[in-house]
């Protein structure tokens, strides 16, 4: 007999919220308002901060420069809140999230994203009250792909990994939720190549039907 599913973990960027292209001119922002020259001129979705920043560092975190990256941090943060709206929402997902709200379960985030970005983006597509708990990279030690941010969802909610059903758009994302073994579903068909378990195909109007036929939520 197949599980049920009784809660669900969100990604937020590029899942729930299209801000991946906001976050990346954020950092770039960041970097030019602090008058250094990034080292890569593409960063790679789902990201935490710090790996983004020694990304266009172009060497690790060190004492030397670990004031440099907190005020490249603040700068990203502030550029991105200023910028994510309703209007960046992902329909299919808002979807997806009024269904499982309807059915009783429990709907938490999960990101690589610092606690305020987080909390806004969910005041802005009208669903922070309705999430049962958020967990964001500044709560733990190590962001996606370490799989703490889940281990921590699955311990909050006392439930097996094979009760839970996690959406996630990128490839930390994907192998930090299948190191815990919670279902995944892929959004974007470029997460094919990280084997989730199911993905939704960004240009299809709705993926109510697919999820409905492929696990049992009931």
């Amino acid at each position: 007999m197949t599980t049920v599913i009784k809660a669900i973990f969100w990604d937020l960027d590029g899942t729930l919220v299209d801000s991946e292209l906001i976050h990346e001119q954020a950092a770039f922002f960041a970097t030019r308002e602090l008058g250094f020259v990034s080292a890569v001129e593409i960063i790679p979705a789902g990201l935490e901060n710090l790996a983004v920043f020694e990304l266009m560092l172009g060497q690790a975190l060190s004492l030397d420069n670990q004031a440099l990256f907190a005020r490249w941090e603040q700068l990203a943060i502030e550029y991105a809140l200023a910028r994510i709206s309703p209007q960046q929402q992902i329909k299919q997902s808002l979807e997806l999230f009024n269904y499982f709200a309807s059915l009783g379960l429990p709907q938490a985030v999960v990101s690589n994203s610092t606690a305020p970005l987080v909390r806004h983006s969910l005041q802005q597509l009208g669903i922070l009250e309705h999430c049962s708990q958020i967990f964001s990279r500044d709560s733990v030690e190590f962001g996606k792909p370490h799989p703490q941010l889940y281990l921590n969802a699955l311990e909050f909610h006392q439930l097996s990994p094979s009760q839970c059903l996690s959406f996630e758009d990128s490839r930390s994302g994907i192998t930090a939720a299948q190191a815990c073994g919670i279902n995944v579903i892929g959004i974007g068909e470029n997460t094919r190549q990280y084997a989730p378990q199911l993905v939704c195909d960004l240009n299809h109007e709705s993926w109510l039907k697919l999820i409905q036929e492929s696990f049992n939520c009931a």
